[in-house]
């Protein structure tokens, strides 16, 4: 059997936060194989990709079963960004994207002892989407500028 992982990414912040677990539908658990930040400020446009390779690695693409994506309210030009390539890499891999609020995201963070951090968090959120068969629509996953 093929590991299966999940991918989340939360650009909302001047920090790009990005989170992969490995996940078994037939499994309520799911574990968290990396996390890890970035402080990029206004640079996030021009290293995104980078950082998301890197963080990647050796991991092939065709093994990520959904992902996830922060959809604000946040800063206009991360969430944006992060949106269109959670949006590709979801259109492209033909897997599901979760778009989540960053108000269920820190609720979800605050939760848990210690708190996670908000890609965990977002993971975690989608994970539960994803094991009830939740699956998402387009406009689910359109960035949230405003209250």
């Amino acid at each position: 059997m093929t590991t299966s992982f999940a991918l989340a990414l939360h650009t909302t912040t001047t920090k790009l936060e990005l989170a992969i677990a490995k996940v078994d539908r037939n499994s309520q658990i799911y574990i968290i194989h990396k996390q890890q930040s970035w402080e990029l400020g206004r640079e996030l446009s021009v290293q995104l990709h980078d950082c998301l390779n890197m963080f990647v690695g050796d991991i092939l693409w065709s093994d990520f079963t959904f992902l996830a994506i922060a959809t604000g309210i946040g800063s206009f030009t991360g969430t944006r960004i992060g949106v269109v390539v959670a949006r590709t890499l979801s259109e492209q891999l033909k897997i599901p994207l979760y778009g989540i609020d960053c108000k269920t995201i820190i609720s979800r963070s605050q939760q848990s002892l210690p708190p996670l951090s908000l890609s965990e968090s977002l993971l975690a959120i989608a994970h539960d989407r994803w094991q009830a068969e939740i699956y998402p629509t387009w406009q689910s996953v359109l960035p949230q500028y405003e209250a």
